[in-house]
């Protein structure tokens, strides 16, 4: 079975990275990106509730990729407002993430994380697994959408 399979399409929300827009990013464990966490923290995160398709903003949303590697960005350039994103799995691409949830990788078939950012910076990251949460460290906080 597919880790695409074990998705938890239950999942109270439905996070789409375009749209979003991320505050800080940070490497934690060992000192090199290949071998720690990259943390994306998003300051606004688009999502929609399952429950009732309402769209709105959650905050604050963590993106964890375990073993990542990143091209086409140094780490103090991971911010801002995200323009257009993926997230591919063995052949699949997957626009909208279960949140909270967890995505494995495989060492034939990596995840990958695509980003465009508004300010231009494009980014591919590959990685061992993608977990998706609430920080720890404060509230969430949603805000339906404004959009007509």
């Amino acid at each position: 079975m597919m880790a695409f399979d074990s998705l938890p399409w239950s999942a109270p929300w439905r996070l789409s990275l375009a749209g979003s827009e991320i505050a800080a990013a940070r490497i934690e464990g060992a000192a090199g990106p290949a071998s720690g966490t990259l943390v994306l923290r998003l300051s606004a995160a688009a999502v929609r509730r399952t429950a009732d398709g309402v769209a709105g903003y959650l905050r604050p949303v963590e993106l964890r990729l375990a073993q990542a590697r990143c091209d086409g960005a140094a780490l103090e350039e991971l911010f801002g407002g995200i323009r257009a994103a993926r997230v591919l799995q063995a052949g699949w691409v997957i626009d909208a993430l279960p949140l909270p949830g967890h995505l494995d990788g495989a060492a034939a078939a990596p995840l990958v994380l695509e980003l465009q950012l508004i300010h231009g910076t494009a980014l591919r990251i590959e990685a061992g697994a993608l977990t998706l949460g609430l920080a720890a460290d404060a509230a969430a906080v949603f805000r339906e959408s404004c959009d007509c």
